[in-house]
Formats: structure tokens, sequence, C-alpha cells
């Protein structure tokens, strides 16, 4: 069940030094690609990043070890002319990735890009001006795997039925 993937996901910021093979990264997109986008425009791209001296680069701006010890980044933009939410088409497409690679046995982290950050990744990733990014996706294998979400934080006194 997916609730299992759910309860199991959680943020990686350390990962072991065993790769991410071709093939699991295709499961990731595959499963990103077929997130619900805005008025199904399917305008989200993918860039994945494995060279050493690029994730280097990207750790130079934002300043966080997992950035360069992941084994793959996943970094999703959009050209916002095709979409009237790109900032709702990268969050689901970079959340299917997450849940995607939990059942895969893998560990993500969501990264956000201060806005600050932005142009200097568009710039060492080649991303046109014109492209939204928002986040890096580091995905690998976790060096250690948490424990999953427990039972009672499923707390119903933060359901409002019909109104406040």
């Amino acid at each position: 069940m997916l609730i299992d993937a759910i309860s199991r996901r959680r943020s990686i910021r350390d990962f072991s030094d065993v790769s991410v093979s071709d093939e699991e990264i295709g499961e990731l997109l595959r499963a990103a690609m077929y997130a619900p986008t805005s008025r199904n425009n399917r305008a989200v791209e993918f860039i994945v990043v494995r060279d050493a001296a690029t994730k280097e680069d990207l750790f130079q701006v934002v300043g966080q070890d997992f950035i360069r010890q992941a084994p793959i980044l996943v970094i999703p933009v959009t050209d916002p002319s095709k979409t009237h939410q790109p900032i709702q088409d990268i969050s689901i497409a970079s959340a299917f990735i997450m849940l995607q690679a939990t059942a895969m046995g893998l560990g993500t982290v969501w990264k956000h890009l201060q806005p600050e950050w932005v142009e200097a990744v568009k710039r060492r990733l080649g991303i046109p001006e014109s492209m939204t990014v928002i986040n890096l996706l580091p995905v690998g294998r976790p060096a250690e795997v948490p424990e999953p979400h427990r039972p009672e934080e499923h707390d119903p006194q933060r359901i409002h039925p019909e109104k406040w």
C-alpha cells in the first residue's frame, strides 16, 4: 500500500557510496512523469546530475554536504509559459520522486533553493533563464535507515470537518 511508503519516507541527508543505477533513475523519473500537472500540461523536465565536479559546483552555492555526497541529484524544472502553476507542478513531481525512491529503498531530501541561489544554479546547469527551478533532490541509498513515522503522529485534532 502507498501509505507504507508514505510512513517510511524521511529526509535523508547522509548517503552511502553505493551508486544509483540507470534503471533506478528511470523508475524515479517515470513516477515523476506520472504526477499530475496543471491542466495536464506535462511541462516538467528533469536534469540528472552524477558528475562529482558539477555536484561540487552546486555545493558551492547551497553549502550542504549531502549535495556532493548523494550519488545523484535530480533537478525538476518547468517552463512557466507552458503551465499556470509551475511551483505546484514541480512540487508534485518532486513528491512523486520522493515516494518512489522510498518504495525502492532509496532516500531523498527536498533541498529548497533560496531565491538568491537560483541564478547561480541555472548558470551552473545551463538552465535557460526563462525556466523555473525551486529545488534539488539528492538521491541515494541512506547511510542509515531511519525509523518510520509512528501511528500517533496522525492527530485527529488537526482535522476539521466542514469548517474550522
